[in-house]
């Protein structure tokens, strides 16, 4: 069985984020605690603050797996899996080439960028599962999903599934072989 690991690892920048969102979301449920009135409202605002804060922490991406069947990739709850056939287009990407996306159920920053973004130059949709703001990989699938994920060495990573797929296509080829004969 063939598969490779690419580990998932914040930048100084997502770490600084990280930091100040935390705090900045640890102050609020401080200031509701001691400065609410037993009201409602600062109830349900501070109820829906924590459960959109961990359900953004369930998806945060921890590392990425190519297999000889799939792309994983593995978030602390979450796991998306890219089927190698069904892959039409991967290749990484310039930095600049996500200067104008914009966050829409994602987030940006908080231990990294995951969710769903929309590029205002391509007016398109792309799922993210980025650690750092650079290092992008683009993959796009038959049905037409754009997929961008950061790691490390996105070339190394670029033909680490192309030799998945090749050695995919050699294993169907053998196995049509054999049912030949």
């Amino acid at each position: 069985m063939y598969y490779t690991e690419f580990l998932c690892r914040l930048d100084r920048r997502t770490r600084a984020l990280t930091w100040i969102i935390a705090s900045t979301l640890v102050l609020l449920v401080v200031f509701f605690v001691l400065y609410s009135r037993s009201g409602y409202f600062p109830t349900w605002f501070l109820f829906f603050g924590v459960t959109i804060a961990l359900l953004y922490v369930l998806s945060i991406p921890r590392k990425i797996r190519i297999t000889d069947a799939a792309i994983e990739i593995h978030c602390v709850v979450e796991l998306t899996s890219i089927a190698l056939d069904d892959i039409a287009l991967i290749r990484p990407m310039e930095r600049g080439e996500m200067r104008r996306s914009c966050p829409l159920l994602a987030s940006y920053g908080f231990f990294g960028y995951y969710g769903w973004y929309y590029n205002l130059s391509e007016w398109s949709l792309y799922k993210v599962y980025a650690a750092q703001w650079r290092n992008f990989v683009r993959i796009e699938d038959i049905y037409e999903t754009v997929y961008v994920i950061s790691c490390d060495d996105p070339s190394a990573f670029v033909r680490s599934v192309s030799e998945a797929r090749r050695e995919r296509t050699l294993t169907q080829n053998r196995n049509q072989l054999k049912i030949e004969f």
